[in-house]
């Protein structure tokens, strides 16, 4: 009998752990986050020349956690070496991080605006980067799932300045 449970509870167990993973792999949205900011700071390079800051403002309607937030905050200071924020333009500018007159900024705004899934495997998301006078850039990005992970396959500017 006490076989028998504990043969049941360790099939419970195990299947409560491989539901949880397997939802966090596919709800996590990081990792295609974390592509797409990547892919639009490795376009127009120029915009990133000196920079000292990297300000991170995502759509509060986009979902997203706390935790993905996080992941992609840390991805992108490691990877940089650059202090990351979570601030507006209006925000940026109140703190003096930004300065209205000033041509020459030293951090990039980097926004995640837009996120459409059309299913499990695909979506895309429009990303901006802006650097004031110096320019900006908006793209979408659409990212596969393949190979158990995510992949950009195709990045599209909608917008340059």
């Amino acid at each position: 009998m006490y076989v028998v449970l504990s043969v049941v509870v360790v099939f419970l167990i195990s299947a409560c752990a491989n539901g949880v993973t397997g939802s966090d792999s596919q709800i996590g949205l990081a990792e295609p986050y974390r592509l797409a900011l990547d892919e639009l700071i490795s376009t127009d390079t120029a915009l990133n020349d000196g920079m000292e800051f990297i300000s991170l403002d995502f759509d509060e309607e986009l979902p997203s956690e706390d935790s993905d937030k996080q992941s992609i905050e840390e991805y992108l200071q490691s990877r940089y070496n650059v202090k990351i924020y979570h601030l507006t333009y209006e925000q940026l500018v109140a703190q003096g991080l930004y300065d209205a007159g000033d041509t020459k900024r030293k951090g990039i705004l980097l926004s995640i605006e837009k996120q459409e899934q059309s299913d499990q495997n695909n979506m895309t998301i429009e990303v901006s980067k802006y650097r004031s006078n110096e320019g900006g850039l908006t793209a979408k990005v659409t990212l596969a799932y393949q190979q158990d992970q995510w992949k950009v396959v195709n990045s599209t500017p909608t917008k340059e300045s």
